[in-house]
Protein backbone atom coordinates (compact mmCIF):
# COMPACT_ATOMS: atom_id res chain seq x y z
CA UNK A 1 0.00 0.00 0.00
CA UNK A 2 1.16 3.71 -0.91
CA UNK A 3 2.45 6.03 1.61
CA UNK A 4 -0.45 8.97 1.20
CA UNK A 5 1.39 12.29 2.29
CA UNK A 6 -0.87 15.27 3.47
CA UNK A 7 -0.65 18.17 2.20
CA UNK A 8 -1.97 22.23 2.28
CA UNK A 9 -2.08 24.95 -0.37
CA UNK A 10 0.02 27.17 1.32
CA UNK A 11 -0.81 31.21 1.75
CA UNK A 12 1.18 32.92 0.13
CA UNK A 13 2.48 34.72 3.47
CA UNK A 14 3.68 31.52 4.40
CA UNK A 15 7.45 31.22 4.91
CA UNK A 16 9.04 28.87 1.72
CA UNK A 17 10.06 25.54 4.04
CA UNK A 18 11.06 22.37 3.29
CA UNK A 19 8.19 19.94 1.79
CA UNK A 20 6.75 22.93 -0.83
CA UNK A 21 6.19 21.57 -3.84
CA UNK A 22 6.57 23.91 -6.74
CA UNK A 23 5.56 23.47 -10.38
CA UNK A 24 7.77 24.50 -13.76
CA UNK A 25 11.38 24.47 -11.59
CA UNK A 26 14.09 26.00 -14.17
CA UNK A 27 17.24 25.03 -13.52
CA UNK A 28 20.35 26.31 -15.25
CA UNK A 29 24.31 25.33 -15.07
CA UNK A 30 27.43 26.08 -17.33
CA UNK A 31 28.12 23.00 -19.13
CA UNK A 32 31.23 24.43 -20.83
CA UNK A 33 33.14 27.54 -21.65
CA UNK A 34 35.64 27.96 -23.74
CA UNK A 35 37.27 31.14 -26.17
CA UNK A 36 34.13 30.93 -28.04
CA UNK A 37 31.65 31.74 -25.32
CA UNK A 38 29.85 29.34 -22.52
CA UNK A 39 27.45 26.73 -22.87
CA UNK A 40 24.64 27.22 -20.79
CA UNK A 41 22.30 24.12 -19.79
CA UNK A 42 18.74 24.79 -18.79
CA UNK A 43 15.86 22.34 -17.71
CA UNK A 44 12.50 22.89 -17.01
CA UNK A 45 11.05 19.94 -14.03
CA UNK A 46 6.83 20.36 -14.06
CA UNK A 47 7.03 19.41 -10.33
CA UNK A 48 9.61 19.71 -7.74
CA UNK A 49 10.02 19.53 -3.60
CA UNK A 50 12.37 21.17 -1.18
CA UNK A 51 14.87 19.11 0.60
CA UNK A 52 16.74 21.93 2.08
CA UNK A 53 16.08 22.11 6.33
CA UNK A 54 13.08 24.96 6.93
CA UNK A 55 15.41 26.89 9.24
CA UNK A 56 17.94 27.24 5.92
CA UNK A 57 15.05 28.28 4.02
CA UNK A 58 12.84 30.73 5.70
CA UNK A 59 16.09 32.17 6.88
CA UNK A 60 17.52 32.90 3.62
CA UNK A 61 14.26 34.17 2.19
CA UNK A 62 14.25 36.66 4.73
CA UNK A 63 17.16 37.77 3.91
CA UNK A 64 16.51 38.00 0.62
CA UNK A 65 13.23 40.14 1.13
CA UNK A 66 14.67 42.34 3.86
CA UNK A 67 18.42 42.70 1.79
CA UNK A 68 20.20 41.74 5.25
CA UNK A 69 21.40 39.58 7.19
CA UNK A 70 23.73 37.46 9.35
CA UNK A 71 26.47 36.00 7.47
CA UNK A 72 26.20 32.73 9.30
CA UNK A 73 22.72 32.51 8.04
CA UNK A 74 23.57 32.71 4.27
CA UNK A 75 23.47 29.80 2.31
CA UNK A 76 23.53 30.48 -1.86
CA UNK A 77 21.46 27.90 -2.97
CA UNK A 78 18.31 25.70 -2.14
CA UNK A 79 18.36 21.98 -2.74
CA UNK A 80 15.35 20.42 -4.71
CA UNK A 81 14.13 16.99 -5.92
CA UNK A 82 12.52 16.61 -9.12
CA UNK A 83 8.89 14.69 -8.51
CA UNK A 84 8.34 12.54 -11.82
CA UNK A 85 5.19 10.46 -12.91
CA UNK A 86 6.03 7.07 -12.02
CA UNK A 87 4.72 5.82 -15.65
CA UNK A 88 7.28 7.61 -17.79
CA UNK A 89 10.27 7.88 -15.39
CA UNK A 90 9.86 3.37 -15.56
CA UNK A 91 11.77 3.72 -19.34
CA UNK A 92 14.16 6.75 -18.31
CA UNK A 93 11.34 8.75 -20.83
CA UNK A 94 12.11 11.20 -18.10
CA UNK A 95 15.55 11.90 -18.95
CA UNK A 96 14.91 12.19 -23.09
CA UNK A 97 14.99 15.61 -22.83
CA UNK A 98 18.59 15.73 -20.39
CA UNK A 99 19.94 13.62 -23.00
CA UNK A 100 19.33 15.39 -25.99
CA UNK A 101 20.62 19.15 -24.47
CA UNK A 102 23.57 17.20 -23.72
CA UNK A 103 24.16 15.87 -26.96
CA UNK A 104 23.83 12.36 -25.39
CA UNK A 105 22.69 9.20 -26.42
CA UNK A 106 19.76 7.70 -24.14
CA UNK A 107 20.16 3.75 -23.97
CA UNK A 108 16.22 2.36 -22.87
CA UNK A 109 16.31 0.72 -19.60
CA UNK A 110 13.58 -0.18 -17.21
CA UNK A 111 15.08 2.35 -14.50
CA UNK A 112 13.19 0.04 -11.69
CA UNK A 113 11.71 -3.19 -12.07
CA UNK A 114 8.25 -3.80 -10.70
CA UNK A 115 9.34 -5.17 -7.58
CA UNK A 116 11.68 -1.92 -6.97
CA UNK A 117 8.32 0.39 -7.46
CA UNK A 118 6.48 -2.33 -5.20
CA UNK A 119 8.80 -1.51 -2.51
CA UNK A 120 9.26 2.29 -2.88
CA UNK A 121 5.33 2.10 -2.16
CA UNK A 122 5.91 0.56 0.98
CA UNK A 123 8.63 3.62 1.83
CA UNK A 124 11.43 0.56 1.80
CA UNK A 125 13.12 1.98 -1.36
CA UNK A 126 16.89 3.63 -0.50
CA UNK A 127 16.69 5.04 -3.50
CA UNK A 128 12.98 5.49 -4.90
CA UNK A 129 10.15 7.16 -2.90
CA UNK A 130 7.05 6.92 -4.17
CA UNK A 131 4.62 10.13 -3.89
CA UNK A 132 1.26 10.19 -3.55
CA UNK A 133 -0.08 13.70 -2.25
CA UNK A 134 -3.51 14.38 -0.60
CA UNK A 135 -5.30 17.28 0.66
CA UNK A 136 -8.09 16.78 2.44
CA UNK A 137 -8.54 13.66 1.34
CA UNK A 138 -8.48 13.84 -2.12
CA UNK A 139 -5.58 13.27 -4.17
CA UNK A 140 -3.72 15.92 -6.03
CA UNK A 141 -0.39 14.48 -6.73
CA UNK A 142 -0.80 10.31 -8.16
CA UNK A 143 1.22 8.06 -9.50
CA UNK A 144 4.48 10.04 -8.76
CA UNK A 145 7.91 9.11 -8.07
CA UNK A 146 10.99 10.80 -6.22
CA UNK A 147 14.57 9.19 -7.70
CA UNK A 148 17.15 10.43 -4.73
CA UNK A 149 19.94 10.48 -7.49
CA UNK A 150 18.09 13.08 -9.29
CA UNK A 151 18.83 16.70 -7.36
CA UNK A 152 19.46 19.87 -8.16
CA UNK A 153 19.81 23.56 -6.08
CA UNK A 154 18.63 26.82 -7.19
CA UNK A 155 18.76 30.54 -5.46
CA UNK A 156 16.63 31.63 -2.85
CA UNK A 157 15.93 34.68 -4.66
CA UNK A 158 14.35 32.39 -7.54
CA UNK A 159 11.86 30.61 -5.44
CA UNK A 160 10.83 33.84 -3.77
CA UNK A 161 10.61 35.35 -7.04
CA UNK A 162 8.51 32.23 -7.97
CA UNK A 163 6.38 32.01 -4.45
CA UNK A 164 2.99 32.17 -6.89
CA UNK A 165 4.37 28.79 -8.57
CA UNK A 166 4.66 26.70 -5.08
CA UNK A 167 1.37 24.64 -5.27
CA UNK A 168 1.51 22.52 -1.65
CA UNK A 169 3.31 22.69 1.38
CA UNK A 170 4.02 18.57 2.78
CA UNK A 171 2.96 18.16 5.95
CA UNK A 172 6.13 18.57 8.14
CA UNK A 173 6.35 14.86 9.23
CA UNK A 174 6.01 13.70 5.55
CA UNK A 175 9.08 16.81 4.57
CA UNK A 176 10.69 15.47 7.16
CA UNK A 177 10.95 11.90 6.54
CA UNK A 178 11.20 12.67 2.95
CA UNK A 179 14.23 14.48 3.61
CA UNK A 180 15.50 11.90 6.14
CA UNK A 181 15.34 9.04 3.31
CA UNK A 182 17.21 11.78 0.79
CA UNK A 183 20.26 12.01 3.26
CA UNK A 184 20.17 8.17 3.96
CA UNK A 185 20.82 7.74 0.29
CA UNK A 186 23.65 10.26 -0.53
CA UNK A 187 25.57 9.44 2.51
CA UNK A 188 25.31 5.73 1.64
CA UNK A 189 29.11 4.19 0.98
CA UNK A 190 30.29 2.94 -2.31
CA UNK A 191 31.78 -0.62 -1.94
CA UNK A 192 34.14 -1.18 -4.44
CA UNK A 193 34.12 -3.93 -7.17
Amino acid sequence: MSTYSKAIVPENARPIMQGDIYKNVKYSYIDSEDDAGVNVVEFEFPLAVIISQACDAISMEQIITEQKGKPAKFMPSILLCPIYDRTVAKNGDHLIDAFSKLDLVLVKEDIYHSDDYKVAQRDWHYRLHALEVVIDGKGVINNAIIDFKHYFTVPMSYLVKHKEDRLFHLDDLYAEQLSLKFATFISRVAIPD
